[in-house]
């Protein structure tokens, strides 16, 4: 595999989800149920009858859960997604150690770049249309490993990329 730094040659690309962010997960949730466990030990396990200590209880598995998950995440090593000569590959779904699947360039019908402002600032898409169906892919590029103008480099290469504006025009 060829990088951007060392060749003007784009051919693929393998995109991790940047390890800040999985980090600071496993932070947040790891220290929530920590001290849930420090300040609330009697309230916790109460499993006799849901009363108003139930709540902390639900709370508790939840967070738990949330903390197992962002741990599994953490060590999750796969990409996000590779792009190469052969097509797309994309996680099946959003849980740690999810396998690849392959979308060919030629099932492809275009890939559309898309953002959603939100309070935190802008979310950058990418939307993998397929042409046989109505199956699409969505793949959120605000927390990747790669800049977003090389990896929407190596798309333009091999595919066509529209925005919201362009998708409006060709299906009109």
């Amino acid at each position: 595999m060829e990088t951007f730094k060392n060749s003007a040659i784009l051919e693929e690309i393998e995109v991790k989800t940047d390890s800040s962010v999985k980090s600071f997960l496993v932070l947040v949730f790891t220290a929530i149920a920590v001290l849930m466990i420090y300040k609330l030990p009697k309230e916790l396990l109460q499993w006799e009858k849901f009363n108003p200590n139930g709540i902390f209880t639900i709370a508790f598995l939840a967070i738990s859960i949330l903390c197992v998950l962002s741990w599994l995440w953490l060590l999750d090593t796969q990409p996000k997604f590779i792009i190469k000569k052969d097509g797309f590959w994309v996680r099946k779904t959003i849980l740690p150690f999810s396998a690849l699947e392959l979308i060919k360039w030629n099932d492809i019908k275009h890939v559309e770049y898309d953002s959603v402002k939100e309070k935190r600032g802008r979310s950058f898409f990418l939307v993998i249309h397929r042409k046989e169906s109505s199956k699409t892919n969505k793949i959120e590029l605000s927390e990747i490993d790669q800049p977003k103008e090389y990896v929407l480099a190596v798309i333009r290469k091999f595919t066509t990329i529209m925005n919201y504006a362009d998708r409006i025009k060709v299906t009109q």
